[in-house]
């Protein structure tokens, strides 16, 4: 039976009354001081929503450039003179035979593809050891600023955090466009700045769970969550558009592609400066009235501590079911996730035999699923938390059992699917990509700023980077275990994968929940501030006394 209850003790303000209603083991904050919640739309907190999705935009466009644009930016014969007038020309391997192509040699030497632009074809002969390279290092430099950015992200605020963090990427990437005027550097080059742009956006997702802890009220996290994360399958979605589009109609299409991402993180910074600040006490266009709620609601002080990572309470972390619960979910999820987002082209290719081409619309078409499932997720749950119709613990569990149950029956979708199968194969794809959304919006990546608000960014952090592990190994044990392109080894992976999603989904659904942990409040964080100031100043010994 609900109960509603006056707090009498704790949050004391001048006009502000807060009253509690209580269902089971959870409180759920409702403000009705005689004025309504200041509303969503407009507000500061929805204008940082807004520009959290424009940075992920941002993000997942320098993310997937090379990977889309090293498509058109390879000769995959041998190296050739460039040819300056608008028209590409193909050079034949010197081991290539009449049995070949069915086609006599001759017609297939010069084939012209019609193209526009600026600058005239340059490509480059980079072997499949070079070009995955290159592709991976991005995440060799993304796996080491996790925690990192959690840290800075906790300790010093996360707009800068942001602001250093696209601001570099933008800088990489548009200095990789040099080597269009380059011949034999241009490999070390964009390794080099490729690491350097994967170091950058590690901070990004641990900055966000920080920054949501600060800035966003229980009953709003999903909402403006689901908001910000949707850019990053928008981004991916128009990128791969864009650069497909780019690649196919214009020469050199690959540097278009690296300055209109560039170009884009620039706009972003000046605007992200300008607007935005660490938390809600410092920000100057804020009204009084949003202030109060956000503040209130979050628990936050507007008081910062630069603190060491040994400080942090790692015992109680260990020991906390719910936080184990997480990260154990957050890992399994990820582990699929990175390696069917880097193989979903793989299986419809190989597997399904549907051209690249239409790969391209079905996957554009899943990014786009996703980002719905983000949304409509974190809409969902914040309207049924703030109607009383559910605890914001049952919300999490709910969109996680989604996000992690759904691949579960898509992996035994998948072991049937091959090519006399293709239409189940498309379908089970763009539904694996729709589930995933779930995650985004009200599942396992919203809920650190819900048990641990203080050190979200950092336990975020810590277990993104056991998932990118994961993910990395994925793709090793995917490379030792498929040796040919056919269903029966595919099979394998599917059933290693669907365990996992299984074992992350049931763990999470036992011992998940919402409710902030005592030792992770910023209420906990400040007090142990002041005791040890109060400690530090009893230790003082005036010069004049005696000991």
């Amino acid at each position: 039976m609900m109960k509603l209850i006056r707090l009498n003790k704790g949050i004391k303000t001048n006009t502000t009354k807060f009253y509690y209603l209580k269902m089971g083991t959870e409180k759920i904050t409702v403000h009705v001081d005689g004025r309504d919640r200041p509303p969503l739309v407009p507000s500061t907190r929805f204008t940082l929503a807004l520009l959290v999705f424009f940075a992920f935009i941002v993000q997942y466009s320098q993310r997937v450039n090379l990977p889309i644009a090293i498509v058109c930016m390879v000769n995959r014969t041998k190296p050739i003179q460039h040819n300056l007038a608008h028209r590409e020309t193909i050079e034949l391997p010197d081991d290539i035979s009449e049995n070949t192509f069915p086609l006599p040699t001759t017609e297939l030497t010069h084939i012209s593809i019609e193209k526009g632009g600026i600058f005239q074809e340059k490509q480059f002969y980079w072997t499949e050891l070079q070009q995955q390279l290159l592709l991976g290092g991005y995440w060799a430099g993304y796996i080491f600023t996790q925690v990192p950015g959690g840290w800075f992200a906790t300790s010093i605020g996360a707009k800068w955090v942001y602001a250093v963090s696209l601001g570099t990427s933008s800088l990489a990437t548009l200095a990789l466009t040099l080597m269009y005027m380059m011949s034999n550097t241009h490999f070390a080059l964009a390794f080099v700045l490729r690491f350097i742009t994967g170091l950058a956006h590690g901070v990004l997702f641990p900055a966000t769970i920080a920054l949501w802890s600060v800035w966003a009220a229980p009953q709003e996290r999903s909402t403006l969550a689901s908001i910000g994360f949707s850019g990053t399958h928008l981004g991916t979605s128009l990128t791969m558009l864009i650069g497909g589009i780019l690649c196919r109609y214009f020469y050199a299409g690959w540097i278009y592609l690296l300055v209109i991402t560039s170009v884009l993180g620039f706009i972003w910074l000046v605007l992200w400066v300008i607007l935005t600040a660490n938390s809600p006490y410092v920000h100057k266009g804020i009204s009084k009235h949003e202030r109060d709620y956000i503040c209130r609601l979050t628990g936050n002080t507007g008081t910062r501590r630069l603190t060491s990572l040994t400080s942090l309470p790692w015992k109680k972390i260990i020991k906390s079911k719910a936080v184990i619960a997480l990260m154990i979910s957050h890992i399994t999820n990820l582990f699929g996730l990175f390696f069917f987002l880097t193989n979903f082209a793989k299986i419809s290719n190989e597997l399904l035999r549907i051209s690249p081409q239409d790969t391209g619309y079905i996957l554009c078409l899943g990014y786009f699923l996703t980002l719905l499932g983000s949304l409509s997720s974190g809409f969902t749950a914040d309207h049924l938390v703030r109607a009383n119709k559910i605890t914001l613990t049952t919300a999490r569990k709910i969109f996680n059992s989604l996000t992690s149950f759904i691949p579960v029956v898509c992996m035994i979708s998948f072991y049937f699917c091959d090519q006399s199968q293709q239409m189940l194969g498309v379908i089970t794809i763009l539904v694996y990509l729709a589930s995933t959304g779930f995650a985004f919006g009200s599942g396992y990546v919203v809920n650190f700023a819900d048990i641990a608000p203080a050190f979200s960014g950092i336990i975020f952090g810590l277990a993104n980077t056991f998932a990118s592990l994961a993910g990395l190994i994925g793709n090793i044990v995917a490379g030792l275990v498929v040796k040919k392109p056919v269903l029966e080894q595919w099979r394998k992976l599917y059933i290693m994968f669907g365990i996992c999603y299984f074992i992350g989904g049931l763990v999470f659904l036992i011992y998940g929940s919402a409710i902030p942990r005592k030792w992770a409040t910023f209420q906990a964080m400040s007090n142990n501030a002041k005791q040890e100031k109060k400690l530090n100043n009893e230790e003082i010994i005036p010069m004049n006394e005696k000991i």
